[in-house]
């Protein structure tokens, strides 16, 4: 599963290069007949006489991979699959993009059947792979990080530095490609815009309520200025004086399951299971990817990011970063705040029940935390750890500890 352009089939494909004799692949997007001839299919053995036809493959259990891609074009495909898992030994792997909640309904699935990997855009580290950066720095940093211990100077600059340019590229492959092959923002901002253009016409696409599909881009179109906003929770009456959370309940939901927004509920008590407290009223939409929330801010954006200026509200996009990285690390999202306390940017918890607060600097007065004291000394409260993440190195006081924004990836090893 996952978004439009974050790379499955590229990945699909070289993992069967690797591992396979040959790979039997199906669009059912591109293939117009594909659809209505794998529906037809009445058992394993005809399944794979149709998947033969169409791929032009000759089937061979062991060296054949099975690859059905944009498989939410066929909403039949799971049930016709179960024929092959049943009756032979294919591997298959099945790819698409969940764009609506009721275009493929594949969490449907009995247990048992189907192993479910969610891919995200590129990460921070793997984008610090595609620009060059050796292996063994990232180790040292890591390493550095999880001991607790300053990362070396030089090597900190150097990840602060790719820090900034990921702001402006992000994790979407093609974006990056862009990037690293020609260093041209220009090319890389282009890559962006034709991604947010796709999202939109997917919207037109495959939602059939024109009244519907356009209540979903108006949200989608909004969450760069919502972010901008002091208080990032996503307010309904930026979009209307008369729109409410029922109105737009469809339109978050099917943004969440494309992919193409990460949301961060309000939880009312930092323990766990942080999602017995979740009020789904109140919460924060970020972009699935930090450099398509970049390409939609106006002005000189582009210089004032790669001179670290102030004058664009660094907050908005670094917390952006910080969704995008403990998403994709396994860690589901959630945020807290109450008059009495205050906000605290992110609130995990670990398969153990610990809880971690999260606070993200982009200033540099990251010292000043006020939320994170209160919620800190509150009595009752047990925390596994308290994190600021900034543009200082490693450092403890007392029971905060401050790590490099670039070093969100690596928490989960961290001690």
């Amino acid at each position: 599963m996952g978004a439009r352009r974050v790379g499955k089939t590229t990945t699909i494909r070289e993992f069967a290069r690797v591992h396979y004799e040959q790979v039997a692949e199906i669009n059912f997007f591109q293939n117009a007949t594909a659809v209505e001839t794998i529906d037809a299919a009445v058992d394993a053995e005809d399944l794979l006489l149709r998947i033969s036809a169409l791929s032009r493959v000759e089937m061979k259990e062991g060296d054949t991979l099975i690859f059905l891609d944009e498989v939410q074009e066929c909403s039949d495909v799971l049930t016709l699959v179960k024929f092959l898992l049943e009756g032979t030994s294919y591997d298959v792997i099945l790819s698409g993009s969940l764009l609506g909640l009721d275009a493929f309904p594949a969490r449907s699935l009995p247990v048992g059947y189907l192993q479910i990997m969610d891919m995200y855009p590129l990460d921070f580290e793997e984008f610090c792979w595609a620009r060059g950066v050796p292996a063994a720095v990232l180790e040292r940093a890591r390493q550095a990080v999880c001991d607790g211990e300053e990362v070396p100077d030089f090597i900190h600059e150097m990840l602060i530095d790719e820090f900034y340019r990921y702001l402006l590229v992000g994790g979407m492959p093609d974006t990056v490609r862009a990037f690293v092959d020609s260093n041209d923002l220009v090319k890389t901002r282009n890559s962006q815009r034709a991604i947010v253009d796709l999202y939109e016409c997917d919207i037109a696409k495959y939602v059939v309520d024109k009244t519907e599909a356009r209540q979903i881009e108006m949200v989608y179109e909004s969450v760069p200025a919502q972010l901008n906003k002091p208080n990032k929770r996503f307010k309904y009456t930026r979009l209307g004086k008369n729109l409410r959370f029922a109105n737009l309940e469809t339109a978050f939901d099917w943004l969440e399951s494309a992919g193409i927004v990460l949301q961060t509920e309000r939880v009312t008590e930092p323990v766990f299971p942080l999602r017995l407290s979740a009020d789904r009223n109140a919460f924060k939409l970020y972009m699935n990817d930090v450099g398509l929330l970049t390409s939609q801010l106006m002005g000189e954006v582009d210089i004032e990011i790669l001179n670290r200026k102030s004058s664009i509200n660094f907050g908005s996009v670094f917390e952006n970063v910080a969704a995008q990285e403990l998403r994709c690390h396994g860690f589901d999202l959630f945020y807290y705040n109450t008059s009495k306390v205050g906000e605290i940017d992110f609130v995990l918890q670990d398969r153990q029940g610990g809880i971690t607060l999260c606070e993200i600097k982009s200033g540099k007065d990251y010292r000043r935390h006020s939320a994170l004291n209160n919620l800190l000394g509150t009595k009752n409260y047990q925390f596994k750890r308290a994190l600021v993440f900034c543009e200082s190195n490693v450092a403890e006081e007392g029971p905060i500890t401050y790590l490099p924004m670039y070093a969100m990836g690596f928490i989960g090893e961290a001690r």
